[in-house]
C-alpha cells in the first residue's frame, strides 16, 4: 500500500520540471473560461484572512495578494512548498506551510479565516469529509468556503460510460495515460480517488455543517465541448463542479 511518502514523491517527480518563474496572476474576466478563473472572479471579492489548501504554482494569491490582509498556502509537495516559498520571498503577509490536510490539524484557532480555497484537491484526498471538517473548524461564521472538482456527470463523461469506458478524470486512456500519450501513468488517473457531481458534493459538505451558497458553470465562447452558456445555464451536466459554501 503506498503511504504519503510515496504520494509525496509523485508530485515532486510531476512538478520538478515546472518553470516557476513564469508564474502569472489570472486574469479576471466576466465569463470564466477555467478552474483558475472562476476561482479568482469569486475571491477577488473578499477580504481579511485567506487558506488555499494545494496552492500549486500560486498563479492565485498572485491574483488576490491585495485584497487580503493575510494569506496561507499550504502544499503536500516538497518542491510547490520551496517554489512557492521563494515566489512570495517578499510578501510578509504570506506564509507558506507544507501540511497534508489529510491526516494533519492546521496550526490555526476556530473561525480564524474568511475564505478557504480548494482548487483541484478534494478529489485527492483519502478522507474528504474529516478535512472539510477541518476546514469547517477554521472557517469564520459567514466565511466561504470555494470549491472546484471534477463533474463526473458532465457529459462528455455521461457518452463515455454510455459505451462502456470509465471517464477518468485527470488521465487518459481510462485512467492509464499520462497526457504526452505515450507514458503510463504511475498513479492511476493521477492520484484522483473520489468522483464528485454538484449533488454529491454539496451533500457531503452539508454533512459537516457548511451552507451551499451558490453553484457557479464556466467554459469557453469557443469551444465545442463546453460551450460557455450551457456550462453558466446548465452547470450540472456542462462544468467542472464549482461550489461557494458558507458556515
Amino acid at each position: 500500500m503506498k503511504n504519503s511518502s510515496v504520494l509525496v514523491a509523485h508530485y515532486d517527480k510531476k512538478y520538478n520540471q515546472s518553470d516557476y518563474s513564469k508564474v502569472n496572476p489570472v486574469t479576471i474576466v466576466c465569463h470564466p473560461r477555467d478552474r483558475f478563473e472562476m476561482t479568482a472572479k469569486i475571491a477577488t471579492s473578499g477580504k481579511g484572512r485567506y487558506l488555499e489548501i494545494g496552492a500549486g504554482s500560486g498563479n492565485l494569491v498572485l491574483t488576490v495578494l491585495e485584497k487580503y490582509d493575510e494569506l496561507v498556502l499550504t502544499e503536500l509537495s516538497n518542491i510547490r512548498a520551496k517554489e512557492l516559498s521563494k515566489l512570495f520571498k517578499n510578501h510578509a503577509k504570506v506564509k507558506v506551510i507544507k501540511h497534508n490536510v489529510d491526516n494533519e490539524y492546521l496550526d490555526y484557532p476556530d473561525g480564524y479565516f474568511d475564505t478557504i480555497i480548494l482548487v483541484a484537491v478534494v478529489e485527492h484526498l483519502i478522507d474528504p469529509k474529516n478535512a472539510l471538517e477541518e476546514l469547517h473548524r477554521v472557517l469564520k461564521p459567514g466565511g466561504r468556503l470555494i470549491i472546484d472538482t471534477p463533474n463526473i456527470a458532465k457529459w462528455t463523461r455521461r457518452i463515455k460510460l454510455l459505451f462502456g469506458y470509465f471517464p477518468s478524470t485527470a488521465s487518459l486512456d481510462e485512467g492509464f495515460l499520462c497526457h504526452d500519450k505515450k507514458t503510463p501513468t504511475d498513479l492511476y488517473d493521477d492520484g484522483h480517488l473520489h468522483y464528485f457531481t454538484f449533488r454529491s458534493l454539496s451533500k457531503l459538505c452539508i454533512a459537516v455543517g457548511f451552507s451551499e451558497v451558490e453553484r457557479f458553470g464556466y467554459g469557453s465562447w469557443k469551444s465545442t465541448r463546453t460551450p460557455y452558456l450551457l456550462a453558466r445555464f446548465f452547470p450540472t451536466i456542462f462544468s467542472e463542479v464549482f461550489v461557494v459554501f458558507s458556515k
